[in-house]
């Protein structure tokens, strides 16, 4: 069990780091095999690419009409956890080339001009798409997602500048602490995150998702909501489970809120 830091403070940096150094002696110990300055320089070079890969996704997804349902972009960000590194990259580039086509032949999985939604706050982990069916079931659809099962987790890139072992940890270290998921505190730019990409990606509004018991989202709720609120930007809370009994109350809310953004 690791000890992550929840204060971006250089307490919590030196802390981290030595965690992830035992860490690598353990899974040193675990795999037999040693963690030299080139596997970890190949091993970011690899990860980095997964996350260029769902960059250039993301990007897409600013066009209208929008070329890919949210339902199906969630599902490559979720699978950019289990599968191989190589093939997960190949496979998305791949997609995109797709999606560059339909742009260009002005193709979209929904007509121009249907509701742009932002999603923002919780991960949703397979097999949790009951939001995405809801949304996109309702007359909207997702653009892009505010979430570590999302643009938040993969938007920033490790350096891969540094030569030994120990540079590369640092820079490893320096990478987490430019996320901002709830559980940091004070989390500011996560804030400003969210006004960017609704910005970036033309939303015409904001739907915060709260998984039930993720105290951490539940608590910048209401905050956020307020925030974007006096931005101008509307911005629906909806807290629920991985569970369908509520999805038809949920699917009433959100049709609704549609209905709002569309006037």
């Amino acid at each position: 069990m690791m000890d992550l830091p929840q204060v971006k403070s250089e307490h919590g940096r030196a802390l981290l780091q030595s965690e992830y150094f035992r860490f690598k002696t353990a899974m040193e110990a675990v795999t037999g095999v040693k963690i030299t300055a080139e596997s970890l320089k190949a091993a970011i070079g690899t990860v980095n690419a997964k996350r260029a890969a769902l960059h250039r996704l993301a990007a897409l997804r600013k066009a209208d009409p929008a070329p890919i349902s949210g339902l199906d972009a969630l599902l490559a960000n979720q699978v950019f956890f289990y599968d191989n590194p190589a093939r997960f990259t190949e496979s998305v580039n791949k997609i995109c080339d797709e999606l560059e086509s339909r742009i260009a032949e002005k193709k979209g999985a929904f007509p121009a001009g249907t509701p742009r939604i932002l999603v923002s706050g919780c991960p949703q982990a397979v097999p949790n798409w009951k939001l995405p069916f809801i949304v996109e079931t309702s007359g909207a659809v997702i653009v892009g997602e505010e979430s570590c099962v999302g643009e938040r987790g993969t938007r920033n890139l490790t350096d891969a500048s540094g030569q030994t072992v120990e540079e590369m940890m640092a820079a490893i270290v320096d990478r987490y602490y430019q996320v901002d998921c709830a559980i940091f505190t004070p989390n500011p730019d996560r804030l400003a995150h969210i006004e960017e990409m609704a910005t970036a990606y033309k939303a015409d509004g904001v739907i915060h998702y709260g998984l039930q018991f993720c105290q951490p989202y539940l608590m910048e709720a209401m905050p956020v909501e307020k925030a974007l609120e006096e931005k101008n930007i509307p911005c629906l809370r909806i807290d629920t489970d991985y569970s369908m009994e509520d999805a038809g109350q949920l699917k009433t809310r959100v049709e609704a809120f549609v209905e709002q953004i569309k006037g």
